[in-house]
């Protein structure tokens, strides 16, 4: 008796397939693609995981869930809430939390003859930020950003109101500055700047 054996790899057949010159075109495309600078060609330039603390964070971003909250739970007729989400990044662009001083800017446009340079209306000086137990709290794991709410004058609200008969619409600038050690120990400044808008 014959024993047949079967082969259980696949059988492909031949079809007509690209020609030299779309081959060609394809390996230029592809060359081209990767010599290109961006998001894939950075990856080269970051830290190899070699140095002291590679999980440090190196950017500060507020993140646009940033908010004038005109009714906190704990506002008062006269004030209203800032409500700021920061994100912190490592050089492999992982969101991380971080460790200093934080110091929260208000800008709104300047009036009269130079409308558009904005002034500085109000600051923040969060020094908690550099408690743990304190900076842990304020971290929501849900989005992945600080939440920071922040007393504020009801102006500020009311500055976010587009009136009818204005040109331009109503904005404010916010700055975040935090303060953190490399490393070295060297003191490292990491900053930001969100324009809310309504």
């Amino acid at each position: 008796m014959m024993t047949r054996v079967l082969s259980t790899r696949p059988h492909y057949t031949a079809r007509p397939g690209l020609n030299a010159g779309a081959w060609c075109a394809l390996l230029f495309a592809l060359v081209l693609a990767a010599c290109a600078q961006g998001p894939l060609a950075s990856r080269r330039d970051r830290p190899s995981g070699r140095t002291a603390h590679p999980f440090d964070p190196v950017l500060l971003r507020i993140h646009a869930l940033t908010h004038v909250d005109p009714a906190g739970p704990k506002n008062s007729p006269d004030q209203c809430l800032l409500v700021l989400h920061l994100e912190l990044k490592d050089a492999y662009d992982d969101t991380v939390k971080g460790l200093g001083p934080l110091t929260v800017e208000l800008f709104r446009p300047g009036g009269g003859p130079t409308p558009g340079i904005e002034t500085q209306a109000l600051v923040w000086d969060v020094p908690d930020f550099a408690d743990p137990t304190s900076n842990s709290s304020r971290f929501d794991a849900a989005t992945h950003t600080y939440r920071l709410p922040l007393q504020a004058p009801r102006w500020v609200d009311e500055a976010l109101t587009h009136t009818a008969g204005a040109q331009t619409p109503a904005w404010l600038k916010v700055r975040a500055t935090l303060t953190v050690r490399d490393a070295e120990g060297r003191l490292v400044l990491l900053a930001d700047e969100f324009v809310i808008q309504q």
